[in-house]
C-alpha cells in the first residue's frame, strides 16, 4: 500500500532523476557543440587547405570528433556509469563510435554532399546544417545504450 510519506519519496526520485536527466543533457550539449567546433576546423584543415575531397574530408573530421567528444562524455558527463578499467573504456568507445558513427553518416555527411554538391552550399555551413540534425537522436542513445545504468 502507498502511504503518504512513501508517495513523497517517490516524487522526490523522480524529480531528482529528472533534474539528473537535465544536467547531463546540459553536459551532452555543451560537449555536442565544442565537438561541432572540433568537426568543422578538421573539415577546414582537410578539405579547405589539404584539398582533399569531401567524403574522406567530411569522415576524418566526424571521427576525429567522434573520439573527442566520447572522451569528453565519458569523463565528464557520465562518469557516474564508467567502472574505470580498460575493457569498459573500448567496449563503451566501439558502442560510441558505431552509433554516433552511424547517425553521423546519416544526418551530418549525408546533408554535407547533398547540400555542398548538389545546391552548391559553402562546404562548412553545409557541414554546420548537417551537424544539427543528430545530437538529440545521440543523446538518447548514449543515455540508454552507450552508458546505461548497470
Amino acid at each position: 500500500m502507498l502511504t503518504l510519506r512513501s508517495a513523497k519519496l517517490l516524487t522526490l526520485d523522480h524529480s531528482h532523476h529528472a533534474l539528473n536527466l537535465l544536467f547531463r543533457g546540459g553536459k551532452f550539449m555543451a560537449v555536442a557543440w565544442l565537438g561541432m567546433v572540433v568537426n568543422t576546423a578538421c573539415l577546414f584543415l582537410f578539405k579547405g587547405i589539404l584539398r582533399i575531397p569531401i567524403i574522406p574530408a567530411g569522415l576524418m573530421a566526424i571521427e576525429i570528433a567522434i573520439v573527442h567528444n566520447f572522451i569528453w562524455l565519458r569523463h565528464w558527463a557520465w562518469r557516474d556509469r564508467t567502472n574505470g578499467n580498460h575493457s569498459s573504456f573500448f567496449r563503451q568507445l566501439l558502442l560510441y563510435n558505431l552509433f554516433t558513427g552511424a547517425v553521423d553518416i546519416l544526418a551530418n555527411l549525408s546533408i554535407l554532399w547533398s547540400l555542398s554538391t548538389l545546391f552548391s552550399v559553402h562546404y562548412l555551413l553545409a557541414n554546420a546544417l548537417g551537424m544539427i540534425a543528430g545530437p538529440f537522436i545521440k543523446f538518447w542513445v548514449n543515455e540508454k545504450i552507450v552508458f546505461k545504468e548497470a
